[in-house]
């Protein structure tokens, strides 16, 4: 969950080492402006309950502004406004530089600038080394080849654990500084982390999960016998397989409408294949969503009767008109992945906005029950194997499968970005952040925002999710 509180914790670096001149008041109120003017969410979490803490965070925020020196102090500020909202599609990204710790020179200008000489330490005869189980979130921990680190108990009013450097394979780190921070959420095992990066960018996460002894991914206990996390253990690359006379595999990647020439070609080479199989496995774990689209072909086999679809607004603006036009000429320049009637569909939509009241809500779906007429296939049985890593478009496979009567959902809960979609992206005036702002918002799907939807069957790391997902199917 958004956090504004572990926010302030982040110690965003410097990571330009030349004087950088640029006004951060100036950021800060093109931010502020643009999500109050353009943000579908903004009323859903502007409310009459919050008026007054959102006002003086403002204030404060705006106060801080002006004392910043630097382009990382600017984003920290930036980002604690934009972390308010509760749309985890708008966010706001900084590029930082990459560092060569193969380069003696950016090494040792590194290693004397503020970003590493300020990185906590804690002293060696601090750090307990001791291995504990692998339930027990203290202990040992590596990354094979990166870093070996040691969780250890270390509490203040925003933390309860850190994660501290015993060997590093890079220069950039040495033996006691804080990898990460670690903040207990209600939720057993769960835990809100602030990581630093190889080069001591700071990345957030509010889903830092312990199981079996990986922590947050890629961290693995040393005192396991495999370093595998089951749960993002697939291949990038579009897939399709028997795995024997009954089961078939589908591995769908993203759902993006850039690829979509490369998923009509999947879904050609493997539908009539599938027809014939009693059962289907959609793996779509870290797929980020995309193209409902190229979602709705999946329908053929997941499809039992009328699908509820959700009621949803788009919020019409001049920016968001803006943002809109340009996913038109992106179109219609794009003739490989998007087909005429795709092109033709946002000419219709920006038609639409252009002729609706500024500043209004503009419905696009009323809601009701999707129909379809499929000639009747083979596949009784659907399995869609997910993890947190599967958002929008892939969430949308998700809230039609739940209501199959042949599908079910495997893994563990989804991301959590459904409440809110149609994602455009502007730049600040000054130091050039990414600002992502979403233009449309969904109704019911907003209940699921940010916790994601849970599956039928939550998958563990003693083995293969796929060999797990098999077992399922053929209890069925």
């Amino acid at each position: 969950m958004k956090n504004i509180t572990i926010i302030l914790l982040l110690f965003i670096c410097n990571y330009s080492f030349s004087q950088e001149v640029c006004k951060c008041s100036k950021d800060l109120d093109f931010v502020i402006t643009y999500y109050e003017n353009n943000l579908p969410g903004y009323k859903d979490n502007v409310n009459s309950k919050t008026k007054d803490t959102y006002a003086s965070l403002k204030a404060s925020l705006k106060a801080e502004a002006e004392k910043a020196e630097t382009k990382s102090d600017c984003y920290k500020l930036t980002l604690q406004f934009v972390e308010f909202f509760r749309d985890n599609h708008s966010s706001i990204y900084m590029r930082s530089e990459t560092i060569d710790d193969s380069n003696e020179e950016q090494v040792q200008q590194f290693l004397a600038s503020k970003t590493f000489t300020s990185r906590e330490v804690i002293p060696t005869d601090q750090i307990d080394q001791n291995q504990y189980p692998l339930d027990d979130i203290r202990g040992v921990y590596e990354i094979k080849g990166a870093y070996k680190i040691a969780v250890i108990p270390s509490k203040t009013a925003l933390r309860d654990y850190v994660g501290v450097i015993l060997e590093s394979k890079t220069k950039l780190w040495k033996t006691g500084q804080v990898k990460f921070e670690l903040k207990k959420t209600d939720i057993q095992h769960e835990f809100q982390a602030i990581s630093y990066l190889k080069n001591h960018a700071v990345r957030y996460n509010s889903r830092f999960f312990l199981k079996e002894g990986v922590l947050g991914d890629f961290w693995f206990k040393t005192s396991l016998e495999k370093q595998v996390n089951h749960a993002t253990d697939v291949s990038y690359e579009f897939d399709f397989k028997t795995i024997n006379d009954s089961i078939a595999y589908l591995r769908i990647p993203t759902f993006s409408g850039r690829k979509s020439a490369k998923i009509d070609s999947l879904y050609k080479a493997s539908f009539n294949t599938i027809r014939k199989t009693p059962y289907l496995i959609v793996d779509v774990r870290n797929n980020g969503g995309g193209s409902d689209a190229n979602v709705n072909p999946l329908l053929e086999f997941i499809y039992t009767n009328k699908i509820k679809t959700d009621k949803v607004d788009l919020y019409v603006t001049k920016d968001n008109i803006k943002i809109w036009e340009g996913w038109y000429k992106e179109a219609k320049e794009d003739t490989i992945n998007f087909s005429e009637d795709r092109v033709k569909w946002f000419a219709k939509r920006l038609k639409k906005m252009k002729k609706a009241r500024l500043n209004s809500f503009m419905s696009v779906s009323k809601g009701g029950k999707m129909s379809r007429n499929y000639k009747s296939n083979a596949v009784q049985k659907v399995a869609i194997l997910y993890n947190k890593n599967c958002a929008s478009s892939c969430e949308t496979l998700l809230f039609r499968a739940q209501q199959s009567s042949k599908t079910i959902l495997v893994g563990e809960n989804s991301g959590g970005y459904v409440g809110y979609g149609e994602v455009g992206t502007v730049y600040t005036p000054c130091y050039n952040f990414t600002l992502t702002c979403t233009s449309s918002r969904y109704k019911k799907q907003r209940a699921y925002e940010v916790i994601g939807i849970a599956p039928n069957h939550h998958l563990n790391n003693t083995k293969s999710w796929v060999d797990q997902t098999i077992e399922l199917l053929e209890k069925q």
